[in-house]
């Protein structure tokens, strides 16, 4: 069956271009075609209609290969251009190649118009999946994926901005948090699919309830941020609130049953109360803690009940006896050889078991600490139990490496490496037993110190990951002066890996990249048997997640190795 083409051909001879298109019919392609010999017929050309190739003539009496060039480039199309020329000298052919050109053909010669016009059409196709993944790689880096609304550091930029603008104009701007009440209670009652579908939903919501110029954002969790750059007075709050809790009041249906949402919001007005985004945003959260203990839907930001955010000085008090008094937990997640089936690593994860809320997220507790001295303690403590229970597990004949995940300020902690090599050595384990994982977004926060604290790991033998990789926007070329050893494929594009084609394209080009830099390649968050065989077709190396384990603590762990490792690998 004969393939569709649309070809643009650039040439003054009716006859010449019917052979042209006698080889394309010949090559198995049904072409559509139009011919244009002058500047004016071929930009009308690329305007009015879409062009699969571009076949042009050298030289014609009112035009040139190297006009149609520049009008292509002009009009800021991707399309292979091949010149088709009765005779064109080597010199002329490097010019036209350096021009642009990504061929040349003999009209003598046309034997090889069908090969190359095969070869510029797969290349043109991989060209625009690459834009397409790098669109969606920096996309992701601003916007989160669940919801579709900017993420915290787009907020934070859009903050900065906002508050230029209004200082300068002598304007009011509003920004408020809200996190929805009981949402983890729905979590761990309905599960998490369903925790995300509410998400979604409040999100479309929260945006429809504010006007164009005001900003919905989705901080991390169930935290959303509103920005609102004009206010005219402070009692204008009170009509947003009444909308936002309007919004909020009919029930969301999910999955047939509904479910009532009730959320609390904190204010804080700039200049009053703030005139920088990290002081709005602290002040905004202590006043969506006040809302939250004092049962209603909004509170401003009031100063004489904020002797420096008592919800997080207690926090943080209660984390300092956390660590003292033996509250923390390590859960492990396997890391799994797509070939074999046969755990190679370990990730710890830290939790915190409170003993009155339970067990505490990580996500609840490290940016605390991380914006304290506390998470030094923090993380050598992580560091310290892993290493033991990793030497557990080599004593009982498994040869794992641990992970372990390093917070932005402790990769920039010129301390670090000194005490990891003390840890390693108290540990009894080659310091190759010990993987650290760091993000990109970490390493962009200072990157000639994170380049000197990894290199420094690296000659201790420190294993180095590059976690969630994908969803930073650090430099190609800066992380290959990194000593990492792998690299891995964040949840967000495995999981919909098999659904979604710009999500698979980056994951392969991921893989690609490792195999090039010669780095392992981990995927994230594989949760089905379909995902593990697509990902080992496309050569990565390993592979977590909860098709092979959820993180477990480390006794359940141990049992789970003993299953899985003294057989011939992982089985469903």
């Amino acid at each position: 069956m004969s393939k569709p083409l649309s070809a643009l051909i650039v040439e003054d001879s009716d006859n010449d271009t019917l052979l042209l298109v006698e080889h394309l019919r010949e090559g198995g392609y049904e072409p559509s075609y139009a011919r244009v010999d002058t500047a004016q017929s071929m930009r009308e050309r690329l305007d009015d209609a879409r062009w699969d190739i571009v076949l042009c003539d050298f030289t014609m009496p009112r035009f040139s290969a190297f006009e149609a060039l520049r009008l292509l480039h002009e009009s800021g199309q991707d399309i292979p251009f091949l010149i088709v020329s009765g005779t064109i000298g080597e010199d002329r052919a490097v010019a036209a190649m350096k021009a642009g050109a990504h061929d040349y053909i003999l009209k003598s010669n046309l034997k090889r118009l069908i090969p190359a016009v095969e070869r510029e059409l797969r290349e043109a196709i991989i060209r625009e999946e690459r834009r397409r993944a790098e669109a969606q790689i920096r996309r992701l880096a601003f916007f989160d994926p669940l919801t579709g609304l900017p993420n915290r550091a787009r907020f934070i930029e859009r903050t900065h901005e906002a508050l230029n603008t209004a200082l300068r104009e002598r304007q009011t701007l509003a920004l408020l948090l809200m996190d929805i009440n009981q949402f983890k209670e729905v979590n761990d009652t309905l599960g998490h699919n369903f925790g995300d579908a509410l998400l979604v939903q409040v999100a479309t919501r929260l945006r429809g309830a504010l006007f164009d110029q005001d900003l919905v954002a989705r901080l991390g969790g169930d935290e959303f941020g509103m920005l609102l750059p004009r206010i005219r007075a402070p009692r204008d709050i009170d009509v947003v609130v009444k909308k936002l809790n309007d919004a909020l009041s009919a029930p969301l249906v999910i999955d047939g049953l509904p479910i009532l949402v009730e959320a609390s919001i904190g204010v804080a007005l700039a200049p009053e109360h703030a005139s920088d985004a990290d002081g709005l945003l602290r002040r905004a959260d202590v006043a969506m803690y006040l809302a939250k203990t004092s049962g209603s839907v909004h509170a401003v930001y009031d100063a004489e009940q904020d002797p420096h955010s008592p919800r997080r000085l207690a926090l943080l008090g209660e984390l300092r006896r956390a660590i003292e008094g033996g509250e923390l937990r390590l859960y492990y997640q396997p890391k799994v050889n797509l070939e074999s089936g046969r755990a190679i690593g370990v990730e710890a994860l830290i939790r915190w078991q409170h003993p009155v809320k339970g067990l505490v997220m990580p996500a609840d507790f490290i940016p605390i600490a991380e914006r304290t001295g506390l998470i030094r303690s923090l993380t050598e403590w992580v560091i310290g139990e892993a290493l033991r229970e990793c030497a557990n597990w080599r004593r009982g004949g498994h040869d794992l490496h641990v992970a372990v995940n390093l917070a932005a300020r402790s990769l920039h902690d010129p301390q670090l490496p000194e005490k990891i090599a003390d840890l390693v050595r108290e540990s009894g384990l080659s310091a190759s037993a010990l993987m650290v994982e760091i993000t990109e977004s970490s390493i962009i926060v200072d990157p000639a110190r994170a380049l000197d604290i990894v290199t420094r790991l690296g000659r201790l033998g420190v294993a180095v990951a590059i976690d969630d990789f994908g969803t930073g926007y650090s430099s190609l070329a800066f992380i290959r002066k990194l000593p990492v050893d792998e690299i891995k494929i964040d949840r967000s594009f495995v999981l919909g890996m098999l659904e979604n084609r710009e999500d698979e394209v980056i994951a392969r080009i991921v893989i690609d990249l490792g195999r090039n830099l010669r780095m392992k390649v981990v995927a994230e968050g594989v949760e089905n048997e379909a995902t593990r065989r697509a990902l080992g077709a496309l050569g990565c190396d390993h592979a977590q997640g909860y098709l092979f384990a959820p993180p477990i603590p480390p006794g359940e762990f141990s049992a789970w190795l003993e299953r899985n490792n003294s057989t011939s690998g992982w089985k469903r």
